[in-house]
């Protein structure tokens, strides 16, 4: 059954959702620790506005999964206590829901900027960084892939994206909406990865013109710098530099506060600047400003549970475009859903395609002495052969029937014969009789039917 726990905006706050963040060391351990026997794929995915674990647990019984989802929180955060805390803050989501959860997001339309164009790079980053790890599997695979996909057709389908569709933008449209004009305003820009650019471009075209770019890799800052006309600063600098501007964006990956209250009030002091109003923006997760400058005289604050109000005022002109990018979804979970319901019968049929494919790879190849060729030829022979009987399998998996007796009886029809097969048996005393469970066939017939005699292969379709 596919599991989803996942902790995002709508339930909880920013000061909530960055104690259940991870860093690269502690995803590490995670996909270190996540697998099991019961647990058999995971996968983490983390943006600004949501931490979400998608896991594929090879049970439908309630109480073995319930008790998978408590291991894996308690895994995601190391103890006892705070895993029962994660699970009593997060949504969790089983099966299709699971499953129809994750397309959705993929798509922008669980964003906190509906049709959020950011959010398609990150699935795919997070689901790269899972693979890589070695804790994914086919099913999650191919869930990504759809979710993949799906966001793609619904930018290139519909018209969710119009507009400003990112955090980054947002905020820097929030920044002109308080100042008016950005002609004569200092803007400094913390981050120069997606965020931070789209942050910065925005600002340009909102007429912004003096921008000042910082990254923990200068090389990037100062290629940023010079795509937009902006100019590069050192990370050390960034208290002199907040000391000196109107408007700071703070957009790393840093863990903790990099901007902090105490540091700024004295750097303002000493540069003659804390009767000037100073509007600074953080759109990290977890934070990177510290909450405490909001005490000095003159700052203002504006986080990402703060951007969320402004922003759903900007999504009207995307909403019409909302029932087409849902159906988009809808058509590629059923799509999954189907695939994952035929698993069994595809886990059941394999042996005995195997099998055929061998046989057909080995004629064709005496017959055309191209290896590429017979092996294409034979794959399409195998495929339309058992086209048929692939397609009663799956209608089995439905009606919820046992395998076993079907795959007996195609390995009986399909199964080639060998020459001993064919050869009369010879006269043997009961002593020297062979146990008919060891026969050649019979072993070919419990390697295809062994996997199915476990229910949970036969009713894995019921939830996904």
């Amino acid at each position: 059954m596919l599991i989803s726990i996942a902790v995002d905006f709508r339930r909880a706050d920013v000061a909530t959702r960055e104690q259940f963040h991870l860093s690269e060391e502690r995803l590490t351990q995670l996909y270190r620790t996540a697998r099991s026997e019961v647990v058999t794929e995971a996968a983490l995915i983390a943006t600004c506005n949501r931490t979400e674990l998608y896991a594929w647990v090879e049970s439908e019984d309630i109480d073995e999964v319930d008790k998978a989802i408590q291991t894996l929180a308690r895994r995601w955060m190391r103890t006892r206590v705070n895993g029962d805390q994660l699970l009593r803050t997060a949504t969790r989501r089983y099966g299709a829901d699971a499953a129809r959860h994750v397309v959705r997001v993929a798509s922008g339309l669980e964003s906190a900027v509906l049709g959020d164009g950011q959010i398609l790079g990150q699935l795919r980053a997070a689901y790269k960084r899972a693979a890589h790890s070695g804790a994914t599997g086919p099913l999650l695979h191919r869930l990504f892939e759809t979710a993949l996909r799906s966001g793609k057709r619904v930018q290139t389908e519909t018209s969710l994206l119009a507009g400003r569709n990112s955090i980054g933008a947002e905020a820097a449209s929030i920044a002109h909406q308080r100042f008016g004009s950005l002609t004569n305003a200092r803007c400094l820009v913390v981050g120069a990865g997606k965020t931070g650019e789209r942050t910065a471009r925005q600002l340009i075209k909102l007429g912004a013109q003096d921008i000042v770019l910082m990254n923990r890799t200068m090389a990037r800052a100062e290629e940023l710098a010079e795509i937009i006309g902006g100019r590069a600063a050192p990370m050390e600098t960034m208290h002199a530099e907040a000391a000196m501007a109107d408007i700071v964006i703070v957009a790393t990956a840093s863990e903790q506060p990099i901007l902090l209250a105490d540091t700024l009030r004295r750097t303002r002091e000493a540069c003659g600047t804390s009767a000037y109003s100073l509007l600074l923006m953080d759109l990290s997760l977890p934070r990177n400003i510290e909450p405490a400058v909001l005490e000095l005289p003159g700052v203002a604050l504006v986080d990402l549970d703060t951007l969320h109000t402004p922003i759903l005022a900007a999504e009207e002109q995307r909403r019409n475009a909302v029932p087409h990018a849902e159906r988009i979804c809808n058509e590629e979970v059923d799509d999954f859903l189907e695939w994952a319901a035929a698993r069994p019968a595809r886990d059941a049929i394999r042996p005995l395609a195997d099998a055929l494919t061998e046989v057909a790879r080995r004629e064709v190849a005496f017959a055309s002495k191209d290896d590429a060729v017979a092996e294409r030829t034979a794959t399409r022979i195998v495929a339309k052969l058992l086209a048929g009987p692939m397609a009663a399998l799956r209608r089995a998996v439905q009606r919820g029937e046992p395998l076993d007796q079907h795959t007996m009886m195609l390995l009986e029809m399909f199964a080639p014969a060998r020459p001993s097969d064919l050869r009369a048996p010879a006269r043997r005393s009961s002593a020297k009789r062979v146990d008919a469970r060891r026969s050649p066939n019979a072993r070919a017939e419990q390697a295809v039917t062994a996997p199915m005699r476990d229910q949970r292969y036969v009713s894995v379709s019921a939830e996904v």
